[in-house]
């Protein structure tokens, strides 16, 4: 029997693996067992309830006491990395800090310690001055064949990666979004192998985090999955669980969520508005996708009585986080609601990215509801982001810079989905990577083979 260590501390991890064909193809193998680590007995008891085997072991861990050069280290990774994300977020943290000599200090650090020479002297130190040994047991006790990462920025899982090298356990991460390698920080330790969604996250694991190119799998994006071997419901079933005319035009509102702005009830107030007043036209309604790992407030939602909306998710924390989880229903519910949508309506969002992978049209919005905030709470300069210049200048998001032109390219959109049709093609070759349905079944495969 095999053992594979694998970490699901997030949702997105449980999203990506569990609820992937990674999951099903190696517990398809009957000599792999897997221990899956989560931080929480709540958390461990859910997904035991769906994902129950005598080959399955739960494990719930601690975070690890980050003190001495363990503190260091963990500072020292957001240094490392320049980019123009993390350019934009030292700029945000001025705006709200307004310490001007904090900022121009942070930024002349972040300029002479960025560079590859000395992020390869900080991993050695990093690998043998960090001596807490807190995951060690779980080796002993488990005797691991493997273990797989799926989110290394976190420090569990830095840890654990230390743990395992000590042990001569071999060692895959997955870098499982599009977007952290360039707006966070840099790996602190880098795994033996590592799984990546396409050749962008590829390049950006090259240049910032020195990372060989030869252990770099591009596999897909297995979350994705679901899009490209679609059985969608009928159309009529799934108006009807809305209560509206399956004749309808549907708009779908993805809110950017709490955390980044305060816009999105003044953006849902105008969309509705807007529909109601028949702006966008006849026949059109607005349904409203609240994010799964974000809280909203009843009261909000009580001043709207008529509002179309879907809230999915299991929440695991008491605010907004990562410690959150869909369902395979709400995954299907997911899908539907964007097969069926006449197109997408967002600020900066990965949602516009699984529009485009089932080819209806995406606007993004680039103008302010609300003068006047913090550049922290300002949702269109996430349009700056360097992960997000690079899906929207394949020309398949349209951005939209004023109410009237929102109006005047819902109404283009809807007389005609096919436009910006190419772009949108453009996305989903160059994020998506592959478009078989079978990116679960690949890097569960590349595991197996690494065993």
């Amino acid at each position: 029997m095999k053992t594979i260590f694998i970490t699901i501390f997030e949702g997105v991890e449980s999203k990506n693996i569990l609820r992937t064909p990674i999951f099903e193809t190696l517990m398809r193998r009957k000599d792999i067992r897997l221990v899956l680590f989560t931080k929480s007995q709540k958390r461990a008891e859910y997904h035991k309830r769906e994902f129950n085997d005598p080959r399955i072991v739960y494990e719930v861990v601690e975070n690890p006491k980050v003190i001495g050069f363990d503190w260091i280290f963990r500072k020292l990774k957001y240094v490392l990395l320049r980019t123009e994300t993390t350019k934009l977020r030292r700029r945000m943290d001025y705006d709200m800090r307004k310490n001007y000599i904090s900022y121009r200090w942070g930024d002349l650090v972040n300029w002479f310690c960025a560079r590859r020479t000395i992020l390869r002297v900080v991993r050695i130190l990093d690998y043998h001055l960090v001596r807490d040994r807190v995951y060690a047991r779980y080796f002993e006790k488990h005797k691991p064949d493997l273990i797989f990462l799926a989110n290394l920025f976190d420090e569990r899982e830095v840890h654990f990666l230390r743990e395992a090298e000590r042990h001569d356990v071999k060692t895959i991460g997955f870098i499982n979004t599009w977007d952290r390698v360039s707006a966070r920080c840099v790996l602190r330790l880098l795994p033996d192998r590592l799984v990546v969604f396409n050749d962008l996250v590829k390049e950006e694991l090259i240049c910032y985090d020195d990372a060989d190119p030869e252990q770099i799998f591009v596999g897909g994006i297995p979350q994705y999955d679901q899009y490209f071997s679609l059985r969608p419901s009928l159309r009529e079933e799934f108006f009807r669980g809305l209560g509206i005319s399956s004749a309808t035009k549907l708009i779908v509102y993805s809110p950017i969520g709490s955390a980044f702005s305060n816009s999105d009830w003044n953006m849902m107030d105008l969309l509705v508005r807007l529909t109601k007043e028949g702006k966008f036209g006849e026949n059109i309604a607005v349904l409203v996708r609240f994010p799964p790992n974000d809280f909203i407030d009843p009261k909000d939602l009580e001043k709207r009585p008529d509002l179309l909306y879907t809230y999915p998710g299991t929440r695991f924390s008491e605010k907004r986080g990562v410690d959150w989880d869909m369902n395979f229903a709400e995954l299907k519910y997911l899908s539907d609601t964007l097969y069926h949508m006449s197109l997408l309506v967002c600020y900066a969002s990965s949602i516009s990215i699984d529009a485009a992978a089932l080819d209806r049209p995406v606007i993004n919005l680039n103008f302010e509801v609300r003068p006047h905030e913090t550049l922290s709470k300002s949702p269109t300069q996430f349009y700056q982001m360097a992960h997000y210049k690079k899906a929207i200048d394949t020309g398949g998001i349209r951005l939209v810079g004023s109410e009237s032109e929102l109006i005047a390219w819902v109404k283009k959109y809807l007389e005609n989905p096919a436009l910006d049709r190419e772009g949108r093609k453009r996305i989903v070759e160059s994020q998506c990577k592959f478009t078989d349905g079978k990116a679960g079944e690949r890097i569960a495969s590349f595991i197996l083979n690494n065993l």
